[in-house]
């Protein structure tokens, strides 16, 4: 759930949960810890690292930890719900009460209106942030995980980032692999898994995943003087000559006009939250700076770098040599690269193998097995095996 801070309802949200956390933190020195260790997920979404956290959980550590997913959004929550998800409320004091006797938070983005959770608790706290960025980043824009137990992070590469121009201490960093890539490792290796399946018919498929406007207020989201209409028409026009579709993938902090056309599939982050599954259809992506091309990258596929100004006011955190692919300067080149890697995917092997091999050496190290998720809990376990003996 991203905060409208216009909204009167989203102000009486965080308003309940602030509160109900207040109450849950006077509780817990009279509450028992349950014989199992409780562990939270919390993020804007149920997706991504903490959607394949509580996956594996399901799979493999129910008998060592429970889980429970908390949400802002009670429609998100409701939603979930109808999944199967244990969901927790923040709305609901009843629900927020298992604060009181949570050992471990895990977070993708920020707590909200809970920090007095950090200095008022022995909770544990981890952060699997949401993205391996382009952008650039400074120590202040992580005063909060600053303040956390644990940073999981996928290799010793981002390790050194997260040391040196993030302002992390060495002890908070644990090299434990990009959970929410395993499905895409294990794909790379194999044949798709049916829950890729996004319920498209057969065929091939280009993805168009641009970031948002970052700190550059008012950028354009598409590049090379093209309106929305005219950059997704002339792509869609492009695949359909080479026997493919296009999807294209707003961010959650962006819109993206939709429009009719025969040969384009609109799949906004807000709608389909499941951002793997998308990746896993796609036979190429079109990107500019989004950290969505870290993911994708895990299953060496094509990918088209737009060449357009990066949107970033602190620089980059990883730089344009990480752009694992052909770097498009103008529709001329974006129509022929397209249409050229569609057809051959081999061809793209062919000339950038090296590169990607060599990036994906440099950021997931040797967490390309599709195990990121279980190493994550079996260390979780051990922590709260020690802590809670």
């Amino acid at each position: 759930m991203k905060i409208d801070k216009s909204s009167p309802s989203h102000w009486l949200l965080l308003g309940l949960q602030g509160l109900y956390c207040l109450i849950a933190i006077a509780l817990r020195p009279f509450t028992r810890k349950p014989d199992i260790p409780l562990v939270i997920l919390y993020g804007h979404q149920f997706s991504g690292n903490l959607k394949a956290l509580y996956d594996q959980w399901l799979a493999t550590h129910r008998n060592r930890m429970s889980l429970q997913v908390l949400s802002l959004d009670p429609e998100h929550a409701r939603s979930l719900e109808q999944d199967g998800i244990q969901v927790l409320r923040c709305n609901r004091l009843t629900d927020m009460l298992y604060l009181a006797r949570c050992s471990a938070m895990i977070t993708d983005h920020g707590l909200h209106l809970m920090t007095p959770l950090l200095r008022f608790t022995d909770i544990r706290f981890i952060d699997v942030w949401h993205g391996i960025p382009f952008k650039g980043f400074v120590p202040e824009d992580f005063a909060l995980q600053h303040r956390y137990d644990e940073v999981w992070v996928s290799s010793e590469r981002l390790a050194q980032l997260y040391r040196e121009q993030f302002g992390f201490q060495d002890s908070q960093l644990k090299c434990l692999g990009y959970a929410r890539t395993d499905r895409l490792f294990r794909a790379a290796a194999g044949p798709q898994s049916p829950e890729a399946d996004l319920a498209l018919p057969p065929g091939k498929y280009a993805l168009y995943a641009p970031t948002w406007q970052q700190d550059e207020k008012g950028r354009e989201l598409f590049p090379f003087g093209e309106s929305g209409e005219s950059f997704i028409s002339a792509i869609a026009d492009t695949c359909a000559a080479h026997g493919a579709t296009l999807l294209v993938r707003s961010h959650l902090n962006s819109e993206i006009s939709q429009f009719s056309h025969p040969n384009v599939t609109f799949c906004s982050q807000r709608d389909y939250p499941d951002t793997e599954a998308i990746l896993l259809q796609a036979d190429i992506l079109i990107c500019d700076w989004s950290s969505i091309a870290f993911d994708y990258l895990a299953l060496r596929r094509p990918m088209l770098f737009l060449d357009v100004p990066p949107p970033f006011k602190n620089g980059f955190s990883l730089d344009g040599s990480y752009r694992a692919g052909a770097v498009i300067t103008g529709m001329e080149c974006l129509r022929d690269s397209l249409g050229t890697f569609v057809d051959d995917p081999v061809e793209f092997a062919r000339r950038y193998a090296g590169l990607q091999d060599q990036t994906l050496a440099e950021i997931y190290q040797n967490q390309t097995q599709g195990a990121a998720a279980r190493l994550q809990l079996d260390h979780l376990a051990r922590q709260l095996q020690r802590s809670n003996p």
